[in-house]
């Protein structure tokens, strides 16, 4: 079963951990805080491999029946620093998006929770959890949970950086992005996965440590790869040729192209094409 903080499991009110303290719910949220208090900022010794299991609550009571100072501290915490759980309504259970804020909530908070019970845990509930965990006053917490709402939201406006990727070339386009990548910064997308989607690409630069500034620098330069690419592709179908045209063509060859904002190569073509087509002017001889 998998252990989701932000919805209720069912309550039993008959075994150890309830009868040690009356008055809390004891739900999926409060028991996990409960546990990696204990782990995490108290040292307690507790196996993570009984996270989740039928004597984990047990195991959080016998910790916390000898040591009454303790559960003082857990309980004033539990009622003064602990969010409601609506406060964290608008965040995403699943996708890009909790990924983000569970990091960004890792470098607000200062907390390095790296023991195997939080990576567990839905990206979703990690960020409840660093909150939980994080020994500060209420109305800082509610400031930087307000705060990394706002900064979601001013993260996303940096999306259009990579608008240029999401059209029908869109895997070859990634495709290329990640072939640039791994030729000229190499240490960028060590131990990553390579992308293939638009998607994939926006995670990738989530939780890269390119800067705003590099990221566009980038995307430029993957852009003149895929124009020089398809260059060379186009020109395998074309051959060059050189043309001595008098003074008086050369001038009608310029205002061609400059009215019909077209290349001199590409009114040429059309020319010849056309009258290939209709032969309205050349008289065979």
């Amino acid at each position: 079963m998998t252990f989701i903080l932000s919805e209720d499991a069912q309550k039993d009110d008959d075994d150890n951990l309830s009868a040690l303290l009356t008055g809390w719910s004891l739900n999926n949220r409060e028991v996990a805080w409960l546990w990696l208090s204990l782990v995490g900022q108290e040292g307690e010794r507790l196996d993570d491999c009984q996270f989740n299991s039928p004597t984990m609550r047990d195991k959080i009571a016998r910790t916390l029946k000898y040591k009454r100072s303790l559960k003082r501290d857990l309980e004033h915490a539990r009622e003064t620093q602990l969010l409601p759980l609506e406060s964290f309504g608008w965040i995403e259970r699943n996708g890009r998006q909790p990924k983000w804020l569970a990091a960004e909530a890792m470098r607000k908070t200062n907390l390095r929770l790296r023991n195997s019970v939080f990576r567990t845990l839905p990206n979703k509930d990690q960020v409840i959890v660093l909150f939980d965990l994080w020994n500060t006053e209420y109305s800082r917490k509610e400031r930087a949970l307000r705060h990394l709402a706002e900064d979601w939201n001013e993260h996303l406006r940096t999306d259009k950086i990579f608008k240029w990727f999401k059209d029908q070339d869109e895997r070859e386009k990634c495709s290329l992005a990640w072939n640039w990548l791994e030729q000229n910064h190499p240490t960028l997308i060590r131990l990553e996965k390579p992308f293939t989607r638009h998607g994939e690409l926006l995670e990738f630069f989530d939780h890269s440590s390119a800067s705003s500034g590099e990221k566009e620098l980038y995307v430029e330069k993957i852009k003149r790869r895929w124009s020089t690419q398809k260059t060379r592709v186009n020109a395998t179908h074309k051959k060059q040729y050189n043309f001595v045209l008098n003074n008086n063509i050369n001038a009608a060859l310029d205002k061609l192209a400059e009215e019909h904002q077209l290349s001199r190569t590409k009114i040429l073509e059309e020319l010849i094409q056309r009258e290939t087509e209709h032969r309205l002017y050349l008289v065979p001889r």
